[in-house]
């Protein structure tokens, strides 16, 4: 495999994870007819979004320390753990129609989800060159929204005969099961880089307050304008390649829990927070709460805007994957989560399938423009040994996000139904980009008033 930081993004190594992700997301993707199996065993849409919002409960506790289990172990190990986990509470859901198990079981299936996801994000920003890892998390995610588009079709067809019975049910979560463990098996033949996947590289250290590293104004691996005063940055042992041996600085002393938070706090990537909350709530849609509204409103089928949503998100992705490095990470995302709010409030006024396939155009471009550029914004603001960290804490506010969307669109799709609770939701996705924009202006000023005018330069647009 090619040495980090090299200029070599596809190789036969990404695409098997390319395929790994492909099943495992396509596991997931099925099970936004998860509601449908709430509403066989008694539940109500509330008693849905209570199921989701608690479940993320869990993956929440657990976030933080996730991050730090992919520096420590690797990519690999943790998502052999995570794919087996989930096919195991995937087996067992079936078989219980008892809420409060069917929570704990969905609890523990969304933690191990979330381990599984970011290595998968770890591993895309580890094997590309510095200034394209944005276009490596998205052409990986790109095995994401296939999956997206072969799940809900699946499931569209399991259930096409009939709901009243256990049969398709048993079908439907055994079908998720086995991708996960496909997936996990593709995944063990893998050869990862050095290190089994993590990313803290012998002579890896911190930044140093008197050489910061890139920061949302500076390129990752651009050469600042002077190098006078600072010939080797630390970092640049993992984002620009290894240095010669006689400067490549000691190695660092194993990272604290303490320290880790320190670090997370000094480099507080609140705007980047912010819009992965709001993405979570809206996700919640795709989720589960589509297919409610398609049942609701009695046209059923949903494949219909997963088959426009996954492929415009894919076509663009292609298209437009050197995007983020040209336009700037930041208006990416303003661009991606306009169009997302504006899906969300078209799809508030469908009434058949056809209804759903402007929002499915809209909201599958948003998706595809704001989620690698908001992870490299987010993990990018952490010193490279700890980017595990940096990327669970990015994917950690998209559960909150997602947390407070399940219950909060639960609740108010039970009072108000789905058109008031849909705009609102619309409008709150429009606050958070003016938010969010308001806020990464405020940290370039605060970036450039600490570099010096000839460095300004060197430093221009993201």
């Amino acid at each position: 495999m090619p040495a980090l930081g090299t200029e070599r993004l596809y190789t036969r190594q990404f695409f098997e994870v390319f395929a790994a992700v492909t099943l495992f997301m396509g596991g997931f993707a099925l099970q936004f007819h998860f509601g449908q199996y709430v509403e066989f065993v008694g539940g109500q849409v509330d008693t849905l979004g209570r199921i989701l919002s608690l479940s993320m409960l869990g993956t929440l506790a657990v976030r933080f320390h996730i991050g730090r289990w992919v520096d420590r172990f690797g990519c690999k190990p943790i998502w052999l753990w995570g794919t087996t986990v989930v096919a195991l509470t995937f087996g067992l859901i079936q078989f219980t129609r008892d809420l409060w198990l069917i929570t704990l079981l969905r609890t523990i299936n969304m933690v191990a989800f979330a381990a599984v996801m970011t290595t998968v994000a770890v591993f895309a920003a580890m094997i590309a060159p510095p200034r394209r890892r944005a276009e490596s998390l998205g052409t990986l995610g790109l095995a994401g929204f296939t999956g997206m588009l072969l799940g809900p079709t699946l499931g569209d067809w399991i259930f096409a005969g009939g709901v009243d019975s256990i049969t398709p049910y048993r079908v439907f979560f055994s079908a998720s099961a086995a991708c996960s463990l496909l997936a996990g098996a593709i995944m063990a033949l893998v050869k990862l880089p050095e290190g089994g996947g993590t990313l803290a590289q012998p002579g890896d250290t911190h930044r140093s307050a008197a050489a910061p590293c890139p920061t949302e104004k500076e390129p990752l691996g651009a050469a600042p304008a002077s190098r006078a005063a600072d010939p080797i940055r630390p970092c640049d042992t993992v984002l620009a390649g290894a240095l010669p041996e006689a400067a490549a600085p000691p190695a660092a002393p194993p990272i604290t829990d303490g320290e880790t938070l320190r670090v997370i706090l000094a480099h507080w990537p609140g705007p980047a927070l912010l819009i992965s909350v709001v993405m979570g709530m809206v996700f919640c849609l795709n989720v589960t709460f589509i297919e409610r509204l398609a049942e609701a409103r009695a046209f059923y089928d949903i494949k219909l805007f997963f088959i426009v949503y996954a492929p415009t998100a894919m076509t663009l992705r292609i298209a437009l994957r050197r995007l983020p490095e040209r336009l700037g990470r930041t208006r990416t995302v303003i661009l991606g989560m306009t169009l997302m709010a504006a899906g969300v409030f078209l799809l508030a006024g469908a009434q058949s399938q056809a209804g759903l396939i402007v929002p499915g155009l809209l909201m599958g471009g948003g998706h595809c423009f704001v989620f690698p550029s908001m992870v490299d914004l987010g993990a990018s603001a952490l010193p490279p040994t700890q980017r595990g960290a940096g990327t669970s804490l990015v994917m950690g506010a998209g559960d909150v996000g997602m947390l407070i969307g399940f219950a909060a669109l639960g609740e108010a799709i039970d009072v108000f139904g789905y058109t008031l609770a849909l705009r609102v939701l619309a409008a709150v996705a429009l606050a958070g980009v003016v938010v969010f924009a308001l806020g990464q202006r405020r940290r370039r000023a605060a970036h450039q008033a600490r570099v010096a005018p000839g460095q300004r330069r060197a430093t221009a647009a993201t």
